[in-house]
């Protein structure tokens, strides 16, 4: 079957205040929303470069000088990821867990969810919303025909169906300009260390102790042989060697990947179990009703993706798209992480567990498991280097354990670059809503398009706005006479 290598979104005008998922207000959350009917995956990488998440299909960017409680893109760069203690505890919780040695087996770390989107926010409402007009409208994404004005920035196959109309929006994906540019990386092996450079501070005290030394009347030898002790001392393990050690324990700890979209063979052997989990998760952590939290609502949220499977000869091993990553102990399912593998990143969706393993952690756990696999995955494809972490939101209490992740950048709203969390969240503290970009004089350099010149999917034919607009105003002539 011959591979779409084009996007098609069904943008909706309406934008109404609805409830927050956050502070609970009744009307004060705003943001933009669209369905996605197929996404690229380099479209999507695009997408949430400019502030834009996905809940199953639906696609949402929060007007953030509207809404009570803007929400901020955050990510991780792996690559030069520093662990804390507080996080190198959690991995050694679970060593010893896996090892039998977990002497209280009831202390766990309060408020440890990894929520990248809220299933109780009300953007559940506006999916609801538009889903049975997008199911309506989907038997009319085929394109059968092109413009010739645009021929050159689409390609794709044609296929016969039966016309009716429908008006989309339609992307070109660079998936092909991306194929020809990437270099190929597939002997890659790298070892990547979590070296941090040495600062001036940490230098003068190496110097204060040496010189210390030598007042002592040490040797030159000694002050070597005690310097190199000291040194291994203080020595601090990659997260690779950190999750080395997880694995090694009597109970096995494994996890699996497996694509959702389309639904590969091993995630529907697992469909049920993965349903089971969800639900307890949601009853007993955020206290949803159990009848609500139906088989339906879970893989229209959490199984269908609009990203479209791709796996080119330089990517990763089980290419780029929407997978789950599942968690199985002794080969039951604890928990699973629901992931996009996009050019740029790993971008987390959403992540829930057995509620009989709060005591782990799991949810910081799973994002160092992230972290780590991104890493890895950076080996085969060295372009793949983020977490991306969904939204963060500084009024949401719940929401912080994102900016222990660290180094981490938030997306400037207006710009549109990123800035270093930790002067963001100085700016945070005094306003909800900032612009983060310190540069005044910056702009969004990308925000200037021709919306004459964006491609529109009219009866199946693809044209550009100017000629769409053009049509519907000869149509409309044509019903007034």
């Amino acid at each position: 079957m011959a591979k779409q290598s084009y996007s098609i979104v069904e943008y909706f005008a309406e934008h109404e205040g609805y409830k927050c998922g956050y502070c609970k207000s009744p009307d004060t959350n705003f943001s933009h929303g669209m369905w996605a009917h197929s996404l690229t995956v380099q479209d999507y990488q695009s997408l949430i470069e400019r502030g834009w998440r996905r809940s199953g299909c639906y696609c949402y960017k929060p007007t953030m000088t509207q809404t009570c409680c803007p929400q901020y893109t955050i990510k991780c760069e792996a690559l030069d990821f520093r662990i804390s203690k507080s996080q190198k505890k959690i991995l050694k919780r679970m060593t010893k867990f896996l090892r039998n040695e977990l002497i209280n087996d009831n202390v766990g770390a309060s408020g440890d969810q990894q929520d990248n989107i809220d299933i109780n926010n009300k953007e559940v409402s506006n999916y609801e919303k538009y889903l049975e007009k997008a199911e309506k409208n989907a038997s009319d994404i085929n394109v059968t025909s092109i413009d010739d004005e645009v021929s050159g920035r689409l390609s794709v196959d044609l296929v016969n169906s039966k016309s009716q109309t429908n008006s989309t929006s339609v992307s070109r994906s660079n998936q092909e300009q991306i194929n020809s540019d990437k270099k190929s990386n597939m002997h890659v092996r790298n070892e990547i260390t979590n070296v941090v450079p040495c600062k001036k501070a940490k230098i003068l005290r190496l110097e204060r102790k040496q010189n210390k030394l030598l007042a002592q009347g040490k040797s030159q030898s000694e002050i070597e042989s005690i310097m190199k002790e000291k040194k291994q001392q203080n020595y601090t393990k990659t997260l690779e060697e950190l999750f080395e050690e997880v694995y090694t324990g009597l109970k096995k700890l494994e996890l699996r990947l497996v694509r959702t979209a389309p639904m590969s063979p091993e995630y529907l052997k697992t469909s049920k179990k993965s349903y089971d989990v969800y639900k307890k998760y949601q009853t007993t952590i955020h206290g949803d009703q159990a009848e609500k939290v139906t088989e339906q609502q879970y893989t229209r949220f959490l199984v269908k993706s609009p990203l479209q499977q791709w796996t080119p000869n330089n990517g990763p091993p089980q290419g780029y798209g929407s997978f789950h990553e599942q968690y199985w102990l002794d080969n039951e399912l604890i928990a699973v992480a629901v992931i996009d593998i996009l050019p740029s990143c790993i971008s987390s969706v959403y992540f829930f567990y057995d509620p009989a393993y709060s005591q782990l952690s799991l949810g910081t756990f799973s994002s160092l498991q992230e972290v780590y696999l991104t890493r890895q995955l950076n080996k085969v494809t060295s372009d793949l280097k983020y977490y991306y972490m969904g939204f963060y939101i500084h009024t949401c209490p719940k929401m912080r354990y994102k900016a222990k992740m660290r180094p981490s950048k938030l997306l400037c709203p207006e710009t549109y670059v990123w800035c270093d969390i930790e002067l963001c969240l100085t700016k945070l503290d005094n306003a909800k809503y900032n612009r983060l970009n310190d540069d005044l004089d910056a702009i969004d350099e990308d925000g200037v398009i021709d919306i004459q010149e964006v491609l529109i999917l009219h009866e199946r034919s693809v044209m550009p706005y100017k000629k769409y607009k053009g049509q519907e105003k000869i149509t409309r002539e044509e019903k007034t006479r």
